[in-house]
């Protein structure tokens, strides 16, 4: 009853061992190029978590808080450097809510593509794909991984947006009690 079994399993080791004794070697170079990608995605993912996700929230609830203030402050005469303080403040805090939603795509993006790149580097590295195959696949990688940069850092831009407006809290709290509405 053993032998029946045996020579199944024997044949098996022989077929796998014949297969990766025909495969090519991995391209070194891709593996680096694969490599890069997921050292960067990573590092962008580690700079997306440290931002705080809660100042969104903080800054769309101060919008809902103030807007009263924001329509009445907005219907009197103000001296330039009110406006500007104020409209820049109006535009970060009305826009919290949009940037929230853009950090998680961008975020969920990011951990996506370090998943892809990890599966498309095993497989490289496993003979899965000759140069050939692996270089249209790696240069998609890269594209996409350019257009997900330029989302980090328009969601870095936003934050520091918002990080200036959450600077800016008193001195419009300032331009809000000195109304000129007797």
């Amino acid at each position: 009853m053993t032998t029946g079994i045996r020579k199944p399993r024997q044949a098996a080791f022989v077929m796998c061992a014949l297969m990766s004794a025909c495969a090519k070697p991995p391209d070194q170079q891709q593996i680096a190029a694969v490599d890069q990608l997921i050292t960067a995605t990573d590092a962008a993912s580690l700079t997306m978590n440290e931002l705080n996700r809660a100042r969104y929230a903080e800054a769309d609830s101060q919008r809902s808080a103030d807007s009263s203030l924001y329509a009445a402050r907005f219907a009197e005469a103000l001296r330039p450097e009110e406006a500007r303080a104020l409209g820049n403040q109006w535009v970060a805090l009305n826009g919290a809510h949009a940037m929230a939603r853009d950090h998680e795509r961008v975020l969920i993006e990011l951990i996506a593509s370090a998943e892809r790149l990890r599966a498309l580097r095993h497989d490289i590295a496993n003979g899965a794909f000759d140069r050939e195959q692996a270089a249209p696949l790696i240069a998609t990688e890269q594209q996409l991984h350019t257009e997900m940069i330029g989302g980090v850092h328009a969601v870095i831009d936003n934050y520091r947006l918002l990080q200036q407006a959450w600077d800016r809290r008193d001195t419009v709290a300032s331009y809000f009690a000195h109304s000129a509405t007797p």
